[in-house]
């Protein structure tokens, strides 16, 4: 439900269901030159297809090894518009009022050459999703060793539906592969340790929209966050989650981490210096 309140009431709400926290020097010194933010690269299904028909291996573009993290959500959930606000531009990210702009993966280079990380624009997921663009998503999420953090946005004007349930359990699942398959080869190489962890951020958009009064818009919250563990629980209880001696309900508190709040109809956008501070620190750029 929207808010009727003047601005000010709106602006009280926000600060006061989430968390402030000052942007390290770090994190300024990554952002601060927007214009160095600049699309470096990108992969589509078609060359998806072909590149495996040759190769089990990574298939994606070699970045120099700079850490990357991943955005993806619901159609029109404002991920797009979310994250060119995060890099300071308008439109580097394509965005579009119609479901299905993005059809592959986009590769950003983030801070001035040659780059402190690499931010992953990928399709959105939905009722006009394509299979090919899931299996894309599901490769690079699967393979590439660079990925640090998956990005995944919810609109607050939505309750989560079955296809972000669908979606989140999806999720779950291959992070789990994948890391069952790293955990399985450091056991091969005589040197078994538990790899890292690649987590899930939510980020709820469009928060303008939460109600005026802080107490229940913190019960929106508190409520997307319940559901969104939750999704991610079940869909690892029916997993093997013992093989890397750790439990599903362990996993998916380490899994999946508390949603940050955002807006960008505010001047400056609500919760970017958060999502800011979020990817230097899933980076392990903080200095």
């Amino acid at each position: 439900m929207k808010s009727s309140l003047p601005y000010h009431h709106v602006t009280h709400t926000l600060f006061n269901i989430s968390t402030k926290r000052h942007s390290s020097s770090t994190t300024l010194d990554i952002f601060r030159n927007v214009r160095s933010a600049e699309q470096v690269h990108s992969f589509n299904a078609a060359q998806l297809k072909a590149a495996d028909d040759q190769t089990q291996g990574d298939v994606f573009p070699w970045l120099k090894g700079l850490p990357e993290v991943i955005i993806t959500g619901r159609a029109n959930s404002g991920k797009s518009s979310l994250f060119n606000a995060v890099l300071g531009r308008k439109d580097l990210i394509k965005t579009s009022s119609k479901a299905g702009k993005t059809r592959r993966l986009d590769f950003f280079r983030v801070g001035d050459a040659p780059g402190k990380l690499i931010l992953v624009d990928s399709p959105g997921y939905g009722d006009r999703g394509r299979p090919e663009w899931g299996l894309l998503f599901d490769s690079y999420v699967q393979k590439r060793k660079e990925l640090r953090r998956v990005y995944i946005t919810f609109n607050a004007r939505h309750p989560i539906n079955v296809r972000d349930q669908q979606m989140l359990a999806h999720l779950s699942r291959t992070l789990f592969e994948a890391l069952s398959t790293s955990w399985a080869s450091s056991l091969e190489s005589g040197n078994p340790r538990l790899p890292r962890i690649t987590q899930i951020q939510p980020v709820i958009t469009k928060a303008d929209h939460l109600p005026a009064s802080t107490t229940e818009a913190q019960l929106v919250v508190d409520r997307l966050k319940k559901e969104v563990h939750n999704a991610v629980r079940d869909a690892l209880e029916g997993s093997e989650t013992g093989r890397i001696g750790v439990s599903s309900v362990e996993l998916a508190k380490l899994m999946c981490l508390s949603p940050l709040v955002t807006t960008l109809k505010m001047n400056p956008p609500f919760g970017i210096e958060n999502v800011r501070k979020n990817i230097v620190e899933a980076c392990s750029l903080t200095g």
